[in-house]
């Protein structure tokens, strides 16, 4: 073989690999041209609905898995410093994040009451 025939057979390859991607690319676009109502209307179908939370069943869980808010009184519990170094770092982390969701669960249901 020579240096010639080398050439026309690595142009082949070329060639060969230009035609299979040009032929991906031409069944690609295709497919987009073909289906474009499933792609751009995939979320048509959602329906605009307003989500309301249920204030009272998350409030009654988060006391459930922190005891200490359980035991809250008010909002603003003084001893609550001390009940957090009672526990350890990890659950008075926590328990202050679920203190923090219990607030905004509270105001929430405020705001959400009818007046």
């Amino acid at each position: 073989m020579n240096i010639r025939d080398e050439r026309v057979m690595s142009n082949m390859k070329h060639m060969k690999i230009a035609i299979f991607v040009l032929t991906v690319a031409i069944l690609g676009t295709t497919a987009l041209i073909v289906n474009p109502g499933k792609i751009a209307y995939a979320q048509g179908n959602a329906t605009n609905t307003t989500t309301t939370i249920d204030a009272d069943s998350l409030i009654k869980d988060l006391k459930a898995r922190h005891p200490i808010l359980a035991q809250l009184v008010t909002n603003e519990d003084k001893d609550l410093v001390v009940k957090f170094k009672d526990l350890d770092t990890k659950e008075a982390l926590k328990t202050a994040l679920a203190l923090n969701m219990l607030h905004l669960l509270q105001q929430y249901r405020e705001i959400d009451e009818p007046q």
